[in-house]
C-alpha cells in the first residue's frame, strides 16, 4: 500500500490571480489529493493581513532603486515569512512553486522553475548591466538549493542551461512537463470555419496588438474571419481602441472559468499565439486537446508538437501567409505525457 503524504505546497502569489503557475500549483493540489495524500496550498492569503501585501510593496520599492532586483526579492520576503509562520508545521514532502521562495529542509523537496525573472521581462528595458546583475543572483540562488529543482519543458531546460545562463549552471535541473485535468476536452462540437481563438493575458509579452494586426489583414482579405479573445490584462485598453478604430469583428470575452474556456476553444477551428515568450504554454496545449490549428513563434520553448505551424519572425505578413497558406489538418500529440497523474508522479518521486 502507497504511504500516505502530508504535501505542502508554497505558492508566492494570491489565490484568485490567475495565471500558469496559479493553475499549476491549485492542478498539483487537486491530483495529490485525488492520489489519497493530504496537500495544502500556501498562498499570500494565508499570512496575517498586515504581512500578506509586504512582498509585493518590497518589489516596487526596490525596483525604484535597483531594477529588476525587487523581483528576487520579492520571492526571498516571501520566503522568510512563509518560513516563519508555516516551517513548522507537519509535512512530509515539501513543494515550492518557485526557486527565490524555496528553503533547504530535512523535509523532502522539490522546486520547480516556471521561469526566471531574468528571462522574463520583454514589457521592461533592462539594460544589460541590470540583467547581468540579476542573472548573476539567480545562478547563485539555483546553486544554493540543495534539492532537486525541476522545470515546466525540455525545450526550456536546454534553453535555460545552454543559451540564457551559457553553461554557468552547475546544479542538474530536471524537467517534468506540466499536465492539466482532459476530461472536458472529449466534448466534440462542430467548429466555426475561419474563427480564430487566442486566450492569455493582454500584456506586452504575449504580443496581443501584433495579433490584432494580423488578424485585420486576414478580414480584409477574407470578411468571413472572426476573431475571439479570452483574457484580460494591462493593454486592454489599447486592445480595444484598435478593435474600435478599424471596425473589427473582435469578441472580448475577458475572464472566464476554465470550463468555459475549453467550450469556447472547442467552437474554433484556428488558435494563434502571438506571444513572444513561453516555456510551456498552458494556452497552446488547451488549443491542442481541442483540436485546434495551432500557429506560433518558433523560438518559443515549448514541446514541438504544441505548434503546428511555425512562424520564425514576426513580420505580419509572414503571419498572414502561414495562416492562408496552411491547409493541413491539425496534429496529434500524446495526450498522456500531459495528464496530471504523469505530473504528480513524476513531482513526488524526484524529490523523495
Amino acid at each position: 500500500m502507497r504511504q500516505k503524504l502530508k504535501v505542502s505546497i508554497f505558492y508566492g502569489g494570491f489565490k484568485f490571480v490567475v495565471g500558469g503557475v496559479n493553475s499549476h500549483a491549485n492542478t498539483l493540489k487537486l491530483g495529490i489529493q485525488s492520489m489519497g495524500h493530504d496537500a495544502s496550498l500556501i498562498t499570500l492569503d494565508d499570512l496575517p493581513i498586515l504581512l500578506k501585501y509586504l512582498p509585493h510593496t518590497a518589489e516596487k520599492l526596490i525596483n525604484l532603486l535597483y531594477f529588476p532586483l525587487g523581483y528576487l526579492y520579492k520571492g526571498i520576503i516571501t520566503k522568510l515569512l512563509f518560513k516563519t509562520f508555516f516551517a513548522t508545521r507537519e509535512s512530509d514532502y515539501l513543494i515550492f512553486e518557485d526557486i527565490y521562495l524555496s528553503w533547504n529542509s530535512k523535509i523532502p523537496s522539490v522546486s520547480i522553475m516556471h521561469a526566471v525573472w531574468s528571462d522574463n521581462l520583454q514589457a521592461f528595458r533592462a539594460t544589460s548591466q541590470q540583467l547581468r546583475n540579476l542573472k548573476e543572483k539567480e545562478i547563485t540562488t539555483i546553486h544554493n538549493i540543495n534539492h532537486p529543482i525541476i522545470t515546466v519543458s525540455e525545450p526550456y531546460l536546454e534553453f535555460l542551461v545552454n543559451k540564457h545562463f551559457n553553461g554557468a549552471l552547475t546544479k542538474e535541473i530536471l524537467s517534468v512537463p506540466l499536465g492539466i485535468d482532459q476530461s472536458n476536452f472529449t466534448t466534440h462540437m462542430p467548429k466555426s470555419q475561419y474563427a480564430i481563438v487566442y486566450t492569455g493575458a493582454l500584456e506586452a509579452r504575449k504580443n496581443t496588438l501584433f495579433l490584432l494586426k494580423v488578424f485585420k489583414l486576414l478580414h480584409m482579405t477574407n470578411p468571413l474571419y472572426k476573431l475571439t479573445i479570452i483574457g484580460d490584462g494591462p493593454d486592454r485598453q489599447k486592445v480595444e481602441k484598435f478593435i474600435n478604430q478599424f471596425q473589427l469583428p473582435v469578441t472580448l470575452m475577458g475572464r472566464i472559468s476554465h470550463e468555459k474556456v475549453i467550450a469556447e476553444l472547442l467552437k474554433h477551428e484556428l488558435y494563434i499565439h502571438t506571444s513572444t515568450k513561453e516555456s510551456f504554454s498552458y494556452a497552446l496545449l488547451e488549443a491542442k486537446l481541442a483540436g485546434l490549428k495551432t500557429f506560433a513563434y518558433s523560438g518559443l520553448q515549448v514541446p514541438a508538437e504544441f505548434i503546428d505551424t511555425k512562424i520564425d519572425n514576426f513580420e505580419i505578413k509572414n503571419w498572414f501567409d502561414a495562416i492562408i497558406g496552411d491547409q493541413g489538418a491539425p496534429k496529434q500529440i500524446n495526450k498522456n505525457q500531459y495528464t496530471v497523474n504523469r505530473m504528480v508522479d513524476d513531482t513526488l518521486e524526484i524529490g523523495r
